[in-house]
Formats: structure tokens, C-alpha cells, sequence
């Protein structure tokens, strides 16, 4: 039966998606007002944990592999700025509920974990 946590694996993964999310976050507003800054994101979950899952397809593990530049920006002001505070406030807040949903699943295979063990 626990031969394979593929459960916490994907956990894992998920909670570190979020927190490649949060870095890019992090640099788009440090870099809100540079002239020419194109925001950037992390790629979709999917092909995140397919990248994870794959290495040899993935090519680099670091995370500049698995950030992209945002290939339609809602907004881009005159110095060519397409930082939007308000959006990277808005991925803030889905970045958060991510990385709980994972703390929340971590938490829950602990505790079947530990019923199972009788602890």
C-alpha cells in the first residue's frame, strides 16, 4: 500500500509550484517600475509536474525553467512596463490558497499514515 506516496509526491510538488509562483510574484513587484519589465509567471501545474516527473524531457531543474514571461499582460504602461500591482496582488492570493491546499492534503496523509500505524 506505501509502496508508491505518489499522493505526497504530488504534494510536494504542488507546494513547490506555489512557492515558484511566489518568487515570480516577488520579482515582478520589485520590478514594477523598471522600464521594459515584462511580468512573468510560472508555467501551468500540469506541465510543471510532468517537467518533475520527467527530468530527462524537462531538461534544467532550476527555476528559471519553469517561469515564462506572461504572453498576454492585461496591462503595459508607457515605459513598456507590463507589471500590474493589482494582478500580482490577485496571483498572491491564489498562490496562498495553493500552497494551503497542499500543507492541507501533507496533513491529511500524515495523519492516515499515522491511523495506519496505530500511533
Amino acid at each position: 500500500m506505501f509502496d508508491s506516496l505518489e499522493l505526497l509526491r504530488m504534494a510536494q510538488a504542488y507546494a513547490t509550484h506555489a512557492g515558484t509562483r511566489q518568487q515570480a510574484i516577488a520579482q515582478n513587484v520589485a520590478n514594477a517600475d523598471t522600464p521594459g519589465y515584462r511580468a512573468r509567471d510560472a508555467i501551468a501545474f500540469d506541465q510543471y509536474y510532468q517537467r518533475l516527473s520527467n527530468p530527462v524531457a524537462g531538461g534544467r531543474q532550476d527555476t528559471d525553467a519553469f517561469v515564462r514571461v506572461i504572453a498576454n499582460p492585461a496591462s503595459q504602461s508607457p515605459n513598456g512596463n507590463t507589471v500590474s500591482v493589482e494582478q500580482e496582488m490577485m496571483r498572491g492570493a491564489q498562490v496562498r490558497h495553493q500552497h494551503e491546499l497542499a500543507l492541507g492534503v501533507y496533513s491529511m496523509a500524515r495523519d492516515v499514515l499515522r491511523a495506519s500505524i496505530g500511533r
